[in-house]
């Protein structure tokens, strides 16, 4: 019994949307250091609200991440 076409096409698809999730983790991850960088150089006010930002945007792609691996 051969796999279908469209079975492979279906897995080909599931792998790349995978891979590309993993390369927006990577980054989720350079944003929140360049955050980090940032604050080092500049002292702002709202300095506090950028950095919940960008850990709460590194949070939701691993989160995305994690559910597109349960779901796929």
């Amino acid at each position: 019994m051969t796999p279908d076409i469209t079975n492979i096409v279906f897995v080909i698809i599931k792998y790349l949307i995978l891979f590309g999730m993993g390369l927006y983790m990577v980054f989720a991850t350079v944003i929140l250091r360049q955050e980090q960088l940032m604050a080092q150089v500049l002292e702002e006010s709202f300095e506090p609200v950028l950095r919940v930002a960008a850990f709460f945007h590194l949070a939701a792609a691993i989160g995305v991440f994690v559910l597109a691996l349960l779901i796929l």
